[in-house]
């Protein structure tokens, strides 16, 4: 371990080491570049100069230069010599500290505008102050920037369930928790089912069981979705979402059989007098012999009328 530590010394002194003897090239080239071009002087451009943001959050420290040239920008602390960033590089241990470089063309020669912006995320008490954003060059070129922090905002946890209440049977289930965190997003939260903790790995929710997770960024919120899918009358019940030991919300569900109130399409058509799949029957043969003994018995009736009719006529016209 003492030879690991002592290896890694030497580091920090190299660095700065690099440091000067890029800065001293820096403004080598910039005398020149001047020398060159005198009315190329760089120009800080208008930005806040006083940030304030709570413990935990991020920090955005801009920096706008127009002609810069062939310079350096140099992110420090103004009580500190030793830089942060240099150009893009950064120069601390720190890994929640970067710079945010972007070239902006100009329409014009001289009008290119340069953006270092210096950003320190989940922000501490002990990095507030005066920030310098300078540029290497003969003369010294520097604007400062000073950042307050706040003490943290405190927050409650917040639990939101939401979802439909009356699920028709293989229909799927869809319940939503919106928690809220304190300080940061919750990273997960816990599904029960009538008391009993819900797993997609074994039990009636295997291959049914759906969840999604959703961070919003920025924010404190994870938005966990439960997707219960056909549901059968098995799935009915109190559904709990639970945050912390203390916070948790329930939901019951109900499933509706909607095979009772469905009318079945046979028992729709019998109704108007007929039944699915029932076809025409020639008619039976008793009701055959019956028309045909009708049919039958029409003709020997007409002739015993006009048999009677022509003997009242003889014995008729006889009397007379």
């Amino acid at each position: 371990m003492a030879a690991g530590t002592g290896s890694e010394r030497p580091r920090w002194p190299l660095v700065a080491g690099l440091f000067v003897i890029l800065v001293a090239f820096r403004r080598a080239d910039s005398h020149d570049y001047y020398r060159s071009h005198p009315s190329s002087v760089p120009i800080f451009l208008p930005v806040p100069t006083e940030i304030t943001v709570h413990q935990g959050e991020t920090a955005h420290l801009r920096c706008r230069i127009q002609n810069l040239g062939p310079k350096f920008v140099v992110w420090r602390k103004a009580d500190d010599e030793s830089p942060l960033t240099l150009g893009k590089m950064t120069f601390t241990p720190d890994s929640d500290v970067e710079v945010q470089l972007e070239e902006i063309p100009g329409h014009e020669e001289g009008e290119e505008e340069s953006r270092y912006d210096l950003v320190i995320k989940n922000v501490s008490q002990d990095q507030a102050g005066v920030y310098a954003c300078q540029i290497s060059a003969t003369n010294n070129y520097t604007q400062n920037i000073t950042l307050h922090v706040l003490d943290p905002v405190k927050y409650k946890p917040e639990l939101e369930l939401t979802g439909t209440e009356y699920v028709s049977l293989m229909e799927d289930i869809r319940l939503v928790c919106n928690a809220t965190g304190a300080q940061t997003a919750p990273d997960a939260v816990d599904w029960f089912f009538n008391g009993e903790p819900i797993t997609d790995t074994r039990g009636p929710w295997q291959d049914r069981l759906v969840r999604l997770n959703n961070k919003p960024i920025p924010g404190r919120s994870l938005i966990s979705e439960l997707i219960i899918k056909r549901a059968t009358m098995e799935d009915r019940g109190h559904y709990v979402c639970r945050l912390t030991k203390k916070l948790a919300k329930g939901f019951k569900v109900h499933i509706l059989n909607d095979k009772k109130n469905h009318k079945e399409p046979k028992r729709d058509m019998l109704s108007e007098g007929y039944s699915m799949g029932e076809e025409t029957q020639p008619p039976s043969q008793e009701s055959s012999h019956s028309s045909s003994g009708a049919a039958a018995f029409w003709p020997h009736t007409h002739i015993f009328t006009v048999l009677m009719l022509c003997l009242k006529l003889t014995y008729g016209s006889l009397g007379s």
